[in-house]
């Protein structure tokens, strides 16, 4: 019995001693939060190593582990963590490991000196020679969004049949002119219609994004914001950020997310709506977070610029994505067409993840809000590089580019990403039109930028990232008078 204790014992202490020391984990904890942010910033008030678990990722032949830790980190001076030019909540959730949730204490608008942030977060070690290095923080996965509103809406066709049942029992002697008023009128009652009986019986319809994207993980984080205010809000997933705002244009759904360089080019009828013509009932509610262009390529490859793309093989995006409207804006500003390339492929992030990492792909384009979660995962397995924009393309890509500004994605956004990176912006948008009503705009708008929210703890690291000084940032698409009443300061009354 005696032997069995101390084997006991001994196992215990063989897997409580895997790893790394408490001392190693302090030290390269702090040293990855200064590579991002000042020493006088932030300091780690408490550690607590909390386990550890073999790297199913590990490449043949190494031995990896991922240790999980739970930390106090105390906010030595303001510090707006949301901030757009500066290192912040993205940075930060990089240098930690962490998912979204598992930081607390950021809070909307700024944090002051004294305030705690509490990590759960894990860093992957790799043993080398006797002893453990630190390799690269552990990367998030997200859920799955939930699948509300695929399928489409029963009761249009509905509504269509008994209207189209009306009109075949109408006077004989209608007109071709009269009968298109009156398909005219017809279709814009039919929208209201289903605007309002959606809005009663299954809250506001919002378009957001493909399943696994991010513009579905921020409609329902969002949603489930919302639903603690008692507001509703049904996020459908969609194609991407163009069709997103074809849905709104057919009175499909009363919001919807979009870039803002799309939005502008559907409000004036210009590139991929040039079919269309301009959506002159086209709003936007706010600005919501920036959304920089990623150019990536293998750390180990030799390309080092956008021109470097001639003769590659480049992801340029999904069909009806609005990434995609910007990706090729982008090599065109750089003197590239799609022709200049090996392959143009059109894959979405996850697929060309892979892609790049089994050296199927020598670069990808993409536009998405950073820190992106499908990136930060694949950066367990390959190492990845960000390439510039040049200063040229960036300053032309404003000019002709409307709805795009320049960006210095920070350091820290990526593991391994010790400078800022420059390059060009958008901003995701929360658009509508005149479905809705002054009150309902103003009071989802007060709701938005309520600095109660706890955008974090919803899974959203781009929720954390809105800003009532940034909503209005050169918005190139007309602003709702709700959200102008809400968001613009009251004039001061004359003595």
């Amino acid at each position: 019995m005696r032997l069995l204790i101390l084997l006991l014992c001994a196992t215990l202490l063989a897997a409580c001693s895997r790893g790394p020391t408490p001392e190693t984990l302090q030290s390269d904890l702090q040293q990855r939060l200064q590579q991002v942010f000042p020493a006088s910033l932030l300091s780690l008030d408490q550690l607590q190593r909390r386990g550890s678990a073999n790297d199913a990722n590990a490449p043949d032949g190494e031995k990896r582990l991922v240790v999980y830790f739970d930390a106090t980190l105390k906010v030595e001076q303001d510090q707006d963590f949301g901030a757009w030019d500066s290192p912040g909540v993205a940075s930060l959730v990089t240098a930690l490991g962490a998912g979204p949730r598992g930081l607390s204490g950021i809070q909307s608008g700024g944090n002051r000196a004294g305030d705690l942030l509490k990590v759960h977060g894990s860093l992957i070690y790799r043993e080398q020679q006797g002893s453990w290095q630190a390799v690269v923080p552990q990367g998030f996965t997200a859920p799955r969004a939930a699948q509300s509103g695929e399928g489409g809406n029963s009761k249009r066709e509905t509504l269509v049949n008994a209207i189209s049942t009306a009109l075949n029992l109408g006077p004989g002697g209608t007109s071709p002119q009269e009968r298109k008023a009156i398909d005219d009128e017809l279709e814009r009652a039919l929208s209201n219609i289903r605007s309002r009986l959606s809005r009663l019986e299954s809250g506001y319809p919002l378009a957001g994004g493909p399943p696994a994207g991010q513009y579905a993980r921020f409609a329902q984080a969002l949603t489930e914001l919302l639903k603690k205010q008692g507001v509703s809000v049904r996020a459908l997933n969609t194609e991407g950020g163009l069709d997103n705002l074809r849905m709104l244009r057919r009175g499909e759904v009363v919001a919807a997310l979009s870039q803002s360089d799309a939005a502008y080019a559907a409000v004036h009828g210009i590139g991929p709506f040039q079919n269309d013509g301009p959506d002159l009932r086209l709003r936007v509610i706010a600005n919501l977070y920036p959304e920089p262009v990623h150019v990536l390529v293998n750390a180990k490859s030799e390309l080092q610029d956008i021109a470097d793309l001639r003769g590659k093989r480049v992801n340029i995006g999904q069909p009806g994505s609005a990434s995609r409207l910007t990706a090729l804006a982008v090599l065109t500003a750089h003197g590239l067409q799609p022709k200049d390339l090996a392959a143009a492929a059109e894959l979405d992030l996850q697929q060309a993840l892979s892609a790049l990492r089994d050296n199927q792909l020598d670069a990808l384009i993409q536009v998405i809000g950073a820190p992106a979660d499908s990136i930060r995962a694949a950066s367990e397995t390959v190492d990845l590089r960000l390439l510039p924009l040049t200063e040229a393309a960036i300053s032309r890509l404003q000019q002709q580019h409307p709805g795009s500004f320049a960006f210095n994605l920070p350091q820290g956004t990526y593991p391994q990403q010790k400078d800022p990176v420059a390059t060009l912006a958008v901003s995701s948008m929360l658009l509508t039109d005149d479905q809705l009503t002054v009150r309902e705009v103003e009071n989802l708008v007060r709701l938005l930028f309520s600095q109660d929210n706890q955008w974090l703890q919803y899974g959203s690291i781009q929720g954390a990232q809105l800003s009532p000084k940034n909503a209005l940032l050169d918005l190139g698409v007309p602003l709702h008078s709700g959200a102008e009443k809400a968001l613009q300061p009251e004039p001061v009354p004359a003595n």
